[in-house]
């Protein structure tokens, strides 16, 4: 049922960031989820993993990154996505040294708010 409903390449994507983020080893963030490193490993392959975790390990790993297991909907995903969504990805890519992570979102960040701001003064017609 899970799979069905869980997006778990997002997931995957979110649980990789964060332990990025915090320099974390697969070990030290599956203690901290609370659930073994088995299934936090498996949980990194997504979908690509022939095993779902069960929904008690799915609310954990959500609720480690910040989110609720709601926000992992597949319909969800393509909902839209987050300026928080943008920078997941950004630190999820593998060939980027960490400086260049922040400076590419610093600048999206930037682009964004700015948007943002001129949105905010155009007048409405």
């Amino acid at each position: 049922m899970a799979d069905e409903v869980v997006d778990r390449d997002r997931l995957a994507t979110h649980l990789r960031a964060r332990m990025e983020d915090r320099k974390l080893s697969l070990r030290a963030a599956a203690a901290e989820i609370g659930c073994s490193a088995a299934t936090l490993a498996r949980m990194l392959e997504g979908s690509k993993s022939p095993n779902v975790p069960d929904t008690a390990n799915l609310i954990r790993a959500a609720s480690w990154v910040g989110r609720g297991l709601s926000e992992f909907e597949h319909a969800s995903a393509r909902s839209g996505s987050t300026i928080a969504d943008v920078e997941v990805h950004l630190r999820a890519i593998k060939d980027l040294a960490p400086e260049d992570k922040d400076a590419l979102i610093g600048l999206v960040k930037a682009a964004y708010e700015a948007r943002r701001l001129r949105t905010k003064k155009e007048p409405r017609r």
